[in-house]
């Protein structure tokens, strides 16, 4: 039971810290809606990557966003993997 609530907790936090990062980069983020971006939709944006799902109209434009979210999808795929393997131990 430890093990998933660290898992849950460590996705929390990553969600929380890339969507900082991406509010802190707004300028460099891109959509056909918006030009601005709010810290809830930095969240949305963090929140879907995290969950693998990674669809939004929001888009990086910069190489320090791509990279930004490319860590924040090998993050979620690496502990995604290490945690199916502690589960099948």
């Amino acid at each position: 039971m430890k093990i998933v609530i660290r898992t849950v907790l460590f996705h929390f936090v990553c969600i929380i810290i890339f969507a900082s990062a991406y509010y802190y980069f707004k300028h460099q983020l891109a959509s056909n809606t918006k030009d601005s971006f709010s810290i809830m939709e930095c969240l949305f944006l963090s929140t879907t990557i995290q969950a693998g799902v990674g669809i939004t109209d929001i888009v990086p434009t910069a190489f320090h966003t791509q990279v930004l979210m490319m860590t924040q999808q090998l993050i979620m795929i690496m502990s995604n993997i290490f945690t199916i393997y502690i589960f099948t131990l």
